[in-house]
């Protein structure tokens, strides 16, 4: 496990997929109830969390450039209140993908498959992640590479065919109604959907120059920064006030494309392109839950609870949301202040006590010396 598998732009590509899967499809929504015609504004704060994470991760590589987090936990805490701290960050990591998965199985549902149950969509998909996940990380980050030509192809096609519905006047006045709800919607940009780049924390360990990494995040976080602002100005501009009241306002600016008479309902292109990327996002935190189970509980491999978990994540999806009304809410008012707590809080001050730990043996054996 300690073998270095990863190339940097292997880790740039997952983590950006990993941030978009669910980004092109959720945060115009979220930041559309706090301010419309400045949700570009908000998307862009999205920059200030990726900031935040290049920081932690720049501190985080620093003291433990050989270890994942839930490794440095245990490593830094003892046994007893590194596996508390350790059970935590597994928790938030199964709630992230409950999360995840729910929005998922409510996507496709309305979109492509209508007539299909929720739960066999969410079976389906959690068999496909269990497979990758215990095939091992080096299949997760070629599946990230495999789709970036799919990608990079129909992308480009959606949002230059969307341009010629683009109304600028939706987006103007600028700051009409003042920051403070461009700061509300900015809030769950930066702290609801950038602070999971820390999800590369749990990779370091198989990054081939780990030092680099905080670098890559940051790459990431720029690359995510334009794009949910370009496709959000693209949406606001083309449905305009109605994307406060639209579940997938991204969506229905696809479904406006027409192409002469006969070229329509290119949203088919939009869906398949979200679905790659929603499974690379399942299948990244989930190598990174089993990961953290074999590190807090010293377990022979993360393949013990590749199929497991997946199963456990399956039923929680639908046991913690009912609908997507819900995820919304938990999204917008409650996963800002954890992921602060977890992704930020937790590894901040792991690596202040290691520090002040490495800093007493340090004098110990100068004293001893002496």
């Amino acid at each position: 496990m300690s073998k270095a598998q990863i190339s940097r732009s292997q880790f740039v590509m997952t983590l950006t997929w990993s941030i978009l899967g669910t980004g092109i499809v959720s945060i115009p929504t979220a930041v559309a109830q706090f301010t419309v015609r400045d949700a570009w504004l908000s998307t862009s704060c999205f920059l200030v969390g990726g900031f935040i994470a290049v920081v932690v991760t720049l501190f985080f590589i620093r003291r433990f450039p050989k270890r994942t987090l839930t490794a440095a936990l245990v490593d830094t805490w003892g046994a007893w209140i590194g596996r508390i701290f350790g059970i935590w960050i597994l928790l938030c990591l199964y709630v992230i993908n409950c999360t995840v998965l729910r929005e998922t199985e409510v996507f496709v549902g309305i979109t492509i498959l209508p007539k299909t149950s929720e739960s066999t969509i969410g079976a389906a998909v959690m068999i496909a992640v269990a497979y990758a996940v215990y095939a091992g990380v080096e299949v997760i980050m070629r599946d990230g590479e495999f789709i970036m030509p799919l990608v990079m192809l129909i992308a480009p096609i959606l949002f230059f065919l969307s341009l010629q519905h683009t109304d600028v006047h939706e987006l103007m006045p600028v700051l009409a109604d003042g920051w403070t709800p461009v700061l509300r919607g900015g809030v769950v940009a930066a702290l609801a959907y950038a602070l999971e780049l820390l999800i590369g924390l749990q990779f370091v360990l198989f990054l081939r120059n780990g030092r680099k990494a905080a670098q890559d995040v940051g790459t990431a976080a720029g690359l995510v920064t334009v794009v949910l602002t370009l496709v959000t100005v693209v949406t606001v501009g083309v449905v305009g006030p109605s994307t406060h009241y639209i579940t997938y306002p991204v969506l229905e600016a696809v479904r406006s494309i027409r192409v002469g008479r006969f070229i329509e309902r290119l949203d088919t292109l939009y869906v398949i392109v979200v679905i790659s990327m929603v499974f690379i996002k399942l299948a990244v935190f989930h190598y990174a839950w089993c990961v953290g189970m074999k590190d807090v509980f010293r377990l022979s491999s993360h393949r013990v609870t590749a199929l497991t978990g997946a199963l456990l994540v399956w039923g929680g999806g639908t046991a913690m949301f009912s609908s997507s009304d819900e995820v919304q809410r938990f999204v917008s008012h409650t996963v800002p202040l954890y992921f602060v707590v977890t992704f930020v809080g937790i590894p901040l001050l792991t690596v202040a006590v290691m520090a002040v730990k490495v800093g007493v043996q340090q004098r110990r054996v100068a004293s001893a010396r002496r």
